[in-house]
């Protein structure tokens, strides 16, 4: 096996190929200009070419009379059809040529060999050339056998030297909208600076693997004074800013993402006239597209240039605000491991087809080696899209689900985020939750609490959830009135990026929730209160919790809400009951808690009622095996489980045939 895999038997399968006219010698040429240390490789579907593995590939040598042309030769089975790209190993990264289709040749049958000039690198085939075989070749072939054997064996006999074995980084790069980290301006024109767990990405924060975080900062920063903060932030927490001015931010996240992607995302279909935020405009979708270059850009950086990246760095994109970023990322390090991970709703192919850059979206995801989903629904409306749209097929190996697209395999994942279960503890037992909590016992002392919390946005149902409280007080007025009250608190967007304030469409919504609170209280009267989005924060949050006897969601359509599981950690000593939409992306691990329909009014009042007067001994019995779920489920085994399944996927395929460019994969599609 030793001598199979020398040098040696390339030279004698050569000779005798050419006598048995079962294999053609190949001889590739390439003319590349390099820098010092540069190795040139070919690379293809063969595994005498590795497979697509750059590493593996074929080196090509040159020499002071010949370069810059760089030569090599194997082996092919006579009719073989062969695909192959040549690639530059420069310092730990590799620069694949960029056309959008891979080389090909089909070795003919006979004895022969081929000279294969393929001119530049980038560039196209100069010739073909084909040689005889000399009468000598079939003679000595066999003898060559021998002779490279004899070889080999001598080399075996001498003494091997030590080498060192390079093990993968555990660098994780993680890429979101928005650093997760808090920016107050204090006096001097300068930035107090903390973590800010309200975010996705502040969570996954894990001590086993290098986490580097790449992002805006969410701040508007002068362009004088961005060297020191960005020095602050990679030396403090590790983050690497990526300056943007506020127009092109608000743009970018607060118009395009807020008002066109997120609507189509959550299952809406909005008429726009034209004017309106969500009338679509291709200026918005460049801008979209230039901020995800410049954040695709940073995150490879590397860290001799001050950037984050390190070679064998993993990159695990955040949610739909990067969807272009996996593309990028590609098109620069083919070899990099790439994950993407939805917290959000994805819709199914009947709404997200109405997106005029369809195409251009889901080309950009099959960039990445893995696709991660809360749940199984989300994962089949994106493979039925795959498959409508480019006509792809997913099929399972090993229990793994994937799509084959240019010579790749995607593995597509479902699994629902973990919760940061270790801090939320921490909180709740810290003294100033436990004195707000005293202090609301005492407020509310002799009365039920239904406790609620969402975001200032129509897709949180708080409308619906008012209009089932009002007929719950209506209908049994008698016996909780005066003694039921509602706590609605209202939490500003995160996605609220570059505007301080509310948006339009959110004032509009709180408005109006205000009015109907107002409402129900001129009947009833302090039987709603509203906790502002400016006064809500999280250790409130946790203490209204504390305080709850029923947690109520009557969500439309959301994806990720920690919420319920605060919930459920706040008020873990009476096992309190939860009612919470169907339609609420975690109602289907929340197991015990009263599922409804938001628009059923009638089949809400009634969940209510009985999470109201339900006994003891049934909550224990309910609610035993959610507590514990949710005590268990723990946000670092999740982040464990998807950076285990990035690297995976990039060991198990062929990483990159050709790199994917979103029109020429628009065209072939159309």
């Amino acid at each position: 096996e030793n001598w199979l895999a020398s040098g040696s038997y390339k030279g004698a399968m050569a000779r005798s190929s050419r006598a048995s006219g079962l294999y053609i010698t190949v001889t590739f040429k390439v003319s590349v200009e390099t820098e010092w240390g540069d190795v040139i490789a070919i690379t293809g579907n063969l595994p005498t070419l590795g497979s697509w593995k750059p590493e593996k590939g074929l080196k090509l040598e040159t020499k002071d009379d010949a370069y810059p042309v760089w030569s090599g030769n194997t082996v092919l089975h006579s009719g073989t059809t062969l695909e192959y790209k040549y690639v530059i190993l420069r310092h730990g990264q590799v620069i694949w040529e960029n056309g959008p289709v891979n080389r090909t040749i089909k070795a003919g049958t006979g004895t022969e060999m081929l000279v294969v000039n393929d001119g530049w690198f980038n560039g196209i085939r100069v010739d073909i050339q084909t040689s005889a075989l000399s009468p000598q070749d079939s003679s000595t072939a066999i003898s060559g056998q021998l002779d490279a054997k004899k070889e080999q064996d001598a080399k075996e006999s001498k003494p091997k030297s030590m080498s060192l074995e390079i093990t993968p980084s555990t660098g994780v790069v993680i890429v979101s909208a928005l650093l997760p980290l808090k920016f107050t301006p204090v006096a001097g024109g300068s930035w107090a600076i903390e973590w800010d767990y309200t975010k996705a990405s502040a969570k996954l924060r894990c001590a086993a693997s290098s986490f580097k975080y790449v992002g805006w900062p969410g701040v508007v920063v002068p362009e004088k004074d961005q060297p020191a903060l960005r020095e602050r932030l990679v030396k403090d927490f590790g983050c690497y800013p990526v300056f943007l001015d506020h127009e092109t931010a608000f743009n970018v996240f607060d118009t395009f993402c807020l008002c066109i992607l997120q609507p189509v995302f959550h299952h809406i279909i909005e008429l726009a006239e034209e004017g309106s935020e969500s009338c679509w405009h291709w200026d918005r979708w460049h801008d979209f597209e230039r901020v995800n270059k410049l954040f695709s850009d940073a995150a490879l950086t590397p860290v001799a240039q001050n950037g984050p990246y390190v070679a064998g760095d993993r990159i695990w994109v955040l949610d739909y605000e990067m969807m272009l970023v996996p593309q990028y990322a590609f098109r620069k390090l083919p070899s990099a491991s790439i994950g993407f991970s939805f917290l959000s709703v994805f819709p199914s192919t009947e709404v997200f087809r109405v997106l005029p850059v369809r195409i251009e979206l889901i080309c950009s995801l099959l960039c990445a080696d893995l696709i991660s989903f809360d749940l199984f629904e989300y994962a089949r409306h994106f493979l039925h899209c795959c498959s409508r749209l480019l006509g792809l097929e997913h099929r399972s190996i090993r229990g793994l689900i994937g799509v084959d697209f240019n010579g790749r395999r995607v593995n597509v994942r479902c699994g629902f985020i973990g919760f940061d279960v270790a801090r939320t503890r921490d909180m709740c037992e810290s003294s100033e939750v436990l004195e707000l909590r005293q202090q609301l016992q005492e407020e509310f002392r002799g009365k039920k609490v239904l406790v609620a919390c969402d975001t200032v946005d129509r897709l949180s149902g708080i409308g619906l959830k008012l209009l089932a409280f009002e007929a719950l007080m209506r209908t049994s007025s008698r016996v909780w009135y005066g003694k039921l009250v509602l706590i609605q608190l209202l939490r500003k967007p995160y996605i609220t990026y570059a505007s301080r304030e509310l948006l339009p469409f959110q004032q509009r919504e709180l408005q109006q929730v205000e009015e109907m609170a107002a409402s129900i209280n001129n009947s009833f009267p302090g039987s709603v209160r509203l906790i502002p989005p400016d006064q809500e924060n999280p250790k409130l949050r946790l203490a209204y919790f504390a305080l709850g006897d029923v947690f109520l969601n009557t969500s439309i359509r959301t994806g990720l809400d920690w919420s319920p599981f605060e919930f459920v950690m706040s008020s873990q000593a009476k096992m309190a009951p939860l009612c919470v939409s169907e339609f609420l992306g975690c109602s289907r691990v929340l197991s015990g808690s009263y599922s409804v329909n938001p628009w059923n009014v009638d089949c809400v009042v009634d969940a209510v009622e009985k999470a109201l007067q339900l006994a003891p001994a049934d909550r224990q019995h309910r609610l035993k095996r959610l507590y514990q779920f949710v005590a268990n489920y723990d946000i670092d085994r999740w982040a464990q489980s998807i950076l285990s399944d990035i690297h995976n996927a990039r060991k198990d395929q062929a990483p990159g045939a050709a790199v994917v460019a979103s029109s020429s994969a628009a065209s072939a599609a159309a």
